[in-house]
């Protein structure tokens, strides 16, 4: 029996089918771009998921010698924080503001900071739902609204749902009561039917329509999952289920985070820098939602040259630890630690004519390191100290890389198996839907044990200091607007 498992990301929206193992049969991938139109924006055209979903399953199923009709179930993980308004068919009426957008500045301001966190352990921030959903809404009238996860949902099967650990990034749901938090509903003037109705990650939302079929290439009838978001599903792929290592997921945002049994606010500073979200096993996730990360290396191969990802690597391991004074500002899309400014503004500090290419190639690996490390040491601050980290997602595959966080933090670092875990957590989402396995937990045994570990080599304890005494400096800088 075979399941699919979608992982609707910022870059590419990718299919994997698995067998009742979870072992990957077959696997595809289809790019799209992001538009920025203006400084601070960041916009998909929910229309270029849905061509995206046609190919990429087709691809995963020829890689794995499936028919259509082979596939039990389905479940989608993909892309948080984003917001999509809908009419009443769920057909876009805007181009969806992805989690990189963070023009609802002013948004925010409906509601008290500190009150918003007490009830939802979020912090008030525009890259939220909640305040996308009332700058939409000046934009477009008579909307409904969705993550782009649940958006494909309802598109495959007429159902709007979404799970609890979703619905705890929006800004909108209570951790303790785990429901829509009516207070904020008010703040927000948002109704609860305009937002998919909360329902159990591995329930099944509905069956696939005749449209929903004909945009998967799947049978008519075949069962969706209600499904998560990436920051969830990623973990879970690797096995994760109960408290244990820092979870490092680096994909264009880099995901830092641990789990706890029960819910932990982040109450070690004036300002929150880790959030408290569920977990699809009943767990909780204490994380860092994510700064651009391989979206910066992205960034530095083609700001700096380079021919690929390889070559960035090769250039930095050519300088040495502390870059000979560099350092980079990891905000190239606003900053997330140690405080969250949406104003930030990344670059370079301390350069000088003797620095070239490769002390730019590793400030910028180095910088994105010690922003880990900020989560880190905070979230050992709130009693979640982790001996050793899980490296997850793209950014896993550098061992350049992997050594200079072990190096950075000071533990070691253990390489997931497979670098692609978010659609393999959809996966097992899908075989719990199916009735194939019991729970997630069951499902979750199965993942491989991490491939690779790196152990600390060296200290970047100098650097770090130096890099948090630029970010104090600058500061005063981030609470400018972007222009």
């Amino acid at each position: 029996m075979l399941v699919l498992g979608l992982d609707l990301g910022t870059q590419s929206c990718k299919a994997v089918v698995c067998d009742e193992s979870l072992a990957v049969r077959g696997q595809h991938a289809i790019g799209y771009a992001t538009q920025r139109p203006v400084p601070g924006a960041a916009e998909q055209d929910p229309a270029v998921w849905d061509a995206a979903l046609g190919p990429a399953i087709a691809g995963a199923l020829a890689a794995a010698g499936a028919r259509p009709a082979d596939i039990a179930a389905l479940a989608i993980a993909g892309q948080l924080d984003g917001c999509v308004a809908v009419d009443a068919r769920g057909r876009a009426l805007h181009p969806a503001l992805i989690w990189q957008d963070r023009r609802a500045v002013a948004e925010v301001a409906r509601c008290d900071p500190r009150a918003l966190f007490a009830l939802t352990g979020q912090v008030a921030d525009p890259s939220h739902m909640a305040p996308k959903i009332r700058w939409l809404r000046a934009r477009v009238a008579g909307a409904r609204f969705h993550q782009p996860v649940t958006y494909l949902v309802e598109r495959l099967t007429g159902e709007a749902a979404i799970d609890p650990p979703h619905a705890s990034t929006t800004m909108l749901f209570e951790l303790a009561s785990q429901t829509w938090a009516s207070p904020l509903l008010e703040a927000f003037e948002i109704a609860a039917s305009e937002l998919p109705a909360v329902r159990p990650t591995c329930a099944v939302a509905g069956a696939l329509t005749a449209e929903g079929a004909q945009l998967t290439g799947l049978a008519p009838g075949t069962p969706v999952a209600v499904g998560t978001g990436d920051d969830f599903a990623t973990p879970l792929g690797a096995g994760l289920v109960a408290p244990g290592p820092l979870i490092c997921a680096i994909g264009t945002a880099e995901v830092v985070g641990a789990l706890a049994a029960h819910p932990i606010l982040d109450r070690a500073a004036d300002e929150p820098m880790v959030e408290t979200h569920a977990y699809p096993t009943g767990a909780y996730f204490v994380k860092n939602p994510g700064w651009l990360s391989g979206g910066a290396v992205r960034w530095a191969v083609a700001a700096l040259g380079l021919a690929d990802d390889a070559a960035l690597d090769a250039a930095a391991a050519a300088a040495p630890p502390g870059c000979d004074g560099v350092t980079f500002v990891p905000a190239l899309a606003g900053a997330m630690t140690p405080v969250w400014r949406p104003h930030a503004r990344g670059g370079f500090h301390g350069l000088t004519a003797a620095h070239d290419r490769s002390h730019l190639a590793r400030a910028v690996l180095e910088g994105l390191a010690f922003a880990s490390r900020d989560v880190a040491e905070r979230l050992a601050a709130l009693g979640l100290p982790a001996s050793r980290a899980l490296l997850l997602g793209g950014g896993s595959r550098s061992a350049v890389w992997a050594q200079l966080r072990a190096d950075a933090l000071g533990i070691p670092h253990d390489v997931a198996a497979s670098a692609d875990t978010c659609p393999v957590g959809a996966a097992m989402i899908a075989t719990v839907a199916a009735g194939i396995h019991a729970d997630l937990a069951t499902a979750a045994a199965l993942a491989p044990p991490p491939a690779r570990t790196f152990e600390p080599g060296g200290s970047l304890d100098d650097a770090y200091a130096r890099y948090r005494r630029l970010i104090a400096q600058l500061a005063p800088l981030a609470s400018s607007p972007w222009g």
